[in-house]
């Protein structure tokens, strides 16, 4: 990892620590996503919830090793305004689309097809947003969202969902708090 993202993300780690919280994403989630997407060699990563951009540079970072972009999506102009601050400094800031807008509103619109999907914003809206991007989600791509384990009793009827379908396989990896994993058979 290039050593001007690891110092921005320890920036980031001390300035939410500091606020008396964590980054809206745990390191060990991080990395454990930016691995994800190496080993799917994703070339088309999306993100649902922007948020503080911390996840976003962790995806940014594994779409620069597969020559790839990240497209994350934000309704929060606030949030977005200070995550592109964030962007601006990385070293892969040219790997990143920043999109404003709801998601149920934007999501229709995207180009697909996408091979890597992190679901990490309003985790009751987890379902509609897969229902939104199925025909998006190319086969053979993973899907993960974040909260599985933290936000379980919200996300029941996604991860029913995703364990029920034909033609997905699921599984919850027990990681900060908890990332459904999700393939999309070709």
């Amino acid at each position: 990892m290039d050593v001007q993202l690891v110092e921005l993300m320890r920036e980031v780690e001390e300035t939410s620590q500091q606020r008396g919280g964590v980054p809206r994403l745990e390191r060990e989630a991080g990395q454990f996503l930016n691995l994800l997407a190496k080993v799917a060699r994703a070339t088309s990563l999306l993100e649902v919830g922007t948020r503080d951009g911390y996840a976003t540079l962790w995806l940014a970072d594994a779409a620069a090793a597969t020559d790839g972009r990240v497209i994350t999506v934000e309704r929060d102009v606030w949030q977005l305004a200070n995550a592109k601050k964030l962007f601006d400094r990385s070293p892969h800031v040219d790997r990143i689309q920043i999109v404003q807008g709801a998601p149920e509103e934007v999501l229709p619109v995207l180009a697909g097809p996408f091979d890597f999907v992190l679901l990490d914003a309003e985790p009751e809206e987890a379902l509609h947003y897969f229902h939104i991007l199925a025909e998006k989600i190319a086969g053979g791509a993973l899907i993960c969202c974040e909260k599985a384990i933290s936000k379980a009793g919200i996300l029941t009827p996604y991860l029913t969902y995703v364990h029920e379908r034909a033609g997905l396989n699921s599984m919850l990896a027990p990681i900060g708090e908890g990332i459904e994993i999700t393939y999309k058979m070709p």
